[in-house]
């Protein structure tokens, strides 16, 4: 894959309160394999921890909070979006071209 392909993205993942510690690993180990497998790079991950959601998500008030920023093709971040949105433990997630 040609690297002029590639654009940056950050990533924001918002987890279940009830997932443990070695699920959000688990999660965000995932999601960097996710993105390796199909040519991408990852820059970093910080994982923010549980914070107060602004609103109830799935009667959820709060969130582990993961921010990853990484380099992907379009199509490949279109498809980390939509494995995204199909995991149990995410409540929200968003990625935005940096």
């Amino acid at each position: 894959m040609a690297t002029d392909k590639l654009r940056d993205y950050e990533l924001v993942v918002i987890l279940s309160p009830e997932a443990t510690e070695a699920e959000v690993d688990g999660s965000n180990q995932s999601t960097s394999t996710f993105i390796t497998e199909r040519g991408g790079t990852v820059g970093e991950t910080n994982s923010w921890g549980l914070r107060r959601l602004a609103y109830p998500i799935k009667k959820f008030t709060e969130g582990n909070y993961a921010v990853t920023r990484f380099s992907l093709d379009p199509q490949g971040a279109q498809d980390l979006g939509q494995t995204l949105e199909t995991s149990e433990q995410v409540l929200r997630h968003l990625i935005v071209k940096v």
